[in-house]
């Protein structure tokens, strides 16, 4: 008798038997080893833009590595704000003018923490990336004139416009 497990990714109700199994303490069941392998992707992929991000904090603090847990904690807040791709991108686009704020603030890490994090929740809501300069090719638009769009015949002239003035001078 085959059991059922649950897809760690969508939640569908699956046949042991049939389901893709990752071995481990419990093992975990998948729809499909494609579906295994582009969640692996992602996750891998989250944890390269939250290393990016990681790294050019340190290098905005001047600091080799940050142990701080209120790095982490004020993190979570950014997130609320803005997913690590786009806080990545604000960092290294404001880089030198973060690097020189942040170089004002006495040498304790945890304020230099607090004071890029207030300057994080206020800049990263209405922040837009800049578009990288890639060449965008545009097609140029052909148009055929036709003879028939316009209309040749004379157009009538509008009556002028009276004040109240003229109309009171007429009764």
């Amino acid at each position: 008798m085959a059991r059922t497990a649950k897809c760690k990714i969508c939640g569908a109700q699956l046949s042991t038997d049939t389901a893709f199994r990752v071995d481990g303490k419990p093992p975990k069941y998948f729809c499909s080893e494609q579906e295994y392998k582009a969640e692996e992707e992602r996750k891998r992929k989250v944890a390269e833009d939250k290393d990016r991000v990681y790294r050019l904090i340190c290098d905005i603090m001047g600091e080799q590595e940050i142990i701080n847990s209120a790095l982490f904690k004020e993190w979570v807040e950014w997130n609320k704000v803005a997913d690590n791709v786009k806080i990545a991108q604000y960092l290294e686009e404001n880089k030198d003018y973060l690097t020189t704020a942040i170089s004002r603030i006495e040498n304790k890490i945890y304020n230099r923490i607090r004071y890029l994090s207030a300057i994080l929740k206020n800049a990263l809501g209405d922040y837009k990336p800049k578009v990288v300069n890639e060449e965008v090719k545009v097609q140029p638009k052909v148009v055929t004139v036709d003879e028939t769009m316009y209309d040749t015949t004379p157009t009538m002239t509008r009556k002028r416009r009276r004040s109240l003035d003229e109309l009171e001078d007429e009764i």
